[in-house]
């Protein structure tokens, strides 16, 4: 269980209460759930219509949860940190995020259902399968609704094919291939897409890019570096060569983000795994 307690100020007197709620980040779903005992003012339940007075102390309780998925530590998942409302995990390559279709025990769902047993799992940025690195769960709804609005920022790193130049930007649009439910293509009636990179080291006709998104498309580094002409090495999908490595080579290797409950800013950073590691060594 999380409790979390608020004081209100001069600027909430004779204010409902369901308008701090929405003040520090509630949804209406949670505002919903906590009209069911989830309220407390001055430690007795309350109702979200209820009026405050200055220096009120409003209580927030979010019950322990069970994950939908089994529990099962995974090899290889790195739990860079936790607090009770956020975990910050390095991910491992060939570890899918969510439960699918061939995957009901082998996620980083099913890792967190082990590790944290009273959290819903909801992961608040997302990598594919086969791209390594950092991404962020919310351990609570709150946290998760706070930072679907405030979403963390990141730079991955990436191995792609030719010489690419110091820096550019790619504005192309993004729409699913017609006969694929898998790939993107460039395409003009796409989604808007914009990713930024600048090459950190060119060799052996190869380069390593580090990468920032401007918008989230599926698939948007993948699609844009082989529209460029530079498919990420391992990438077989998108034209990649597979001989060095056998995935793409891939890895979200910084966060940055403001903790949804203190709000300190927070920074975290992990290098490329040996896979990626061999090829630039190489």
């Amino acid at each position: 269980m999380r409790t979390l307690k608020y004081t209100a100020d001069k600027s909430f007197e004779g204010k409902k209460a369901s308008s701090l709620l929405t003040h520090i980040g509630c949804s209406r779903e949670i505002i919903k759930m906590l009209k069911n005992g989830g309220l407390l003012i001055n430690g007795s339940p309350a109702f979200t219509v209820q009026l405050l007075k200055e220096n009120d102390v409003v209580e927030l309780v979010f019950p322990d949860e069970v994950s939908s998925a089994v529990p099962k530590e995974i090899d290889g998942v790195e739990i860079v940190y936790s607090d009770e409302d956020i975990a910050v995990v390095n991910k491992p390559p060939d570890l899918p995020i969510h439960q699918s279709v061939g995957h009901y025990d082998d996620t980083l769902a099913n890792h967190f259902a082990a590790v944290f047993p009273n959290c819903a799992f909801r992961a608040v940025t997302r990598l594919d399968r086969n791209t390594s690195g950092l991404c962020v769960v919310a351990l609570n709804k709150l946290s998760a609704a706070i930072m679907c609005q405030n979403r963390p920022q990141k730079l991955y790193y990436a191995i792609c094919q030719g010489l690419t130049p110091p820096a550019g930007s790619i504005n192309a649009p993004i729409a699913r291939e017609c006969e694929s439910m898998i790939k993107r293509v460039v395409r003009s009636d796409g989604q808007e897409a914009v990713t930024d990179y600048k090459t950190l080291k060119s060799f052996d006709n190869k380069s390593l890019l580090e990468i920032s998104l401007r918008t989230g498309r599926t698939h948007q580094i993948r699609v844009h570096l082989a529209y460029i002409g530079h498919p990420l090495l391992g990438d077989d999908l998108y034209g990649g060569d597979r001989g060095e490595i056998g995935r793409h080579a891939l890895h979200c290797g910084y966060i940055k983000l403001a903790h949804p409950i203190t709000k300190k800013v927070m920074e975290f950073e992990r290098g490329v795994p040996e896979d990626m590691e061999r090829c630039l060594n190489k």
